[in-house]
């Protein structure tokens, strides 16, 4: 059995040139754009291959992620598969400048289709730009190798957090990882820290995931959202970011007990977990996959994130709701 059924939205066309100005805040003040949404039968998944923190890269020096795609096997087809390059800390002479980095992945020069990217949004040490640069990539089944260069003859450095590759296929025949799918693709660069002034509240980036849903043909719904430099790792304390799925009471996410028992009573109240990222010296991008089946809405569901002085940028966050039948 063959189903496809996949939109993809305008705005979608337009971020191919789509470049987000930086500058913003440590407030949530820019969030995530939906840049695809659309059905099919198959599936979603996220990797960040053997991804870790680059160091310093100064002219010519390169970085290299091997990502394992044997997932895809012989019977799945590449419905959209997108690249994101998270990198930090582009100066050149302790100023701060986009990096030119060239991205390849052994057969061709990728070309950059979006570009997102924020600064803490005030004066001081260090205010580098962070960004993500993503790209559209034609990946193998049997593994894909990307290698980031930097190409700045005048001299500017900048560090990679990793790279991440998203991945939608759609299966040609019925089989285990194969289900009928709605998706939702956001992506954006969101920096937000509850420092210098800005409070947790403030320190909330959000994303919508625009549409209807009917809820009782649904089986299963997941969120994955990516946030680099995420994952407070400081031993014994708690609370240091926060994702909500369609909790809109903020005071409700301070009373689990009650939020979960008018859920269950009413239909009423949405998820909140505590300290969701997780990240270690070597991969400092905090990646989460979430079942909250049990809280998705009939319309205009959406997610947020909040920093609580653990300092990190929200990067990306999926929808994919797996439906009966």
């Amino acid at each position: 059995m063959k189903m496809r059924s996949h939109t993809i939205f305008s705005a979608f066309v337009l971020a191919l040139a789509f470049v987000s100005v930086a500058g913003g805040s440590y407030a949530g003040d820019k969030p995530l754009n939906t840049i695809a949404h659309g059905e099919s039968y198959g599936g979603v998944f996220y990797t960040l291959g053997d991804s870790r923190y680059s160091g310093v890269l100064n002219i010519n020096d390169t970085y290299t992620v091997n990502f394992d795609t044997s997932v895809l096997g012989s019977d799945k087809e590449v419905e959209l598969a997108r690249l994101y390059v998270y990198w930090v800390w582009c100066q050149k002479e302790n100023v701060g400048v986009f990096p030119s980095m060239q991205v390849s992945d052994g057969r061709e020069v990728l070309r950059s289709v979006a570009t997102y990217t924020d600064t803490k949004g005030f004066v001081g040490r260090y205010d580098y730009f962070s960004g993500v640069y993503v790209y559209n990539c034609n990946i193998t089944k049997t593994g894909y190798l990307v290698t980031v260069k930097n190409v700045d003859a005048n001299g500017s450095t900048f560090c990679v957090q990793g790279i991440g590759l998203l991945v939608i296929y759609e299966c040609q025949d019925p089989g285990q990882d194969c289900h009928h799918i709605e998706y939702w693709v956001n992506e954006g660069c969101d920096m937000i820290y509850a420092e210098y002034g800005i409070t947790p509240e403030m320190a909330t980036s959000k994303a919508y995931f625009d549409g209807d849903v009917e809820r009782k043909a649904v089986n299963k719904a997941y969120l994955i959202t990516v946030a680099p430099s995420g994952g407070y790792v400081s031993g014994g304390e708690t609370a240091h970011n926060r994702l909500y799925f369609n909790e809109e009471s903020g005071w409700l996410s301070k009373l689990p007990f009650l939020n979960q028992l008018l859920r269950l009573l009413f239909g009423y109240g949405g998820g909140v977990w505590s300290d969701v990222y997780i990240a270690s010296d070597i991969a400092q991008i905090g990646v989460d996959q979430r079942d909250v089946t049990d809280y998705l809405k009939g319309t205009n569901n959406f997610a947020a994130v909040q920093d609580n002085h653990d300092y990190m940028m929200l990067t990306n966050a999926v929808l994919v709701v797996e439906k009966v039948g």
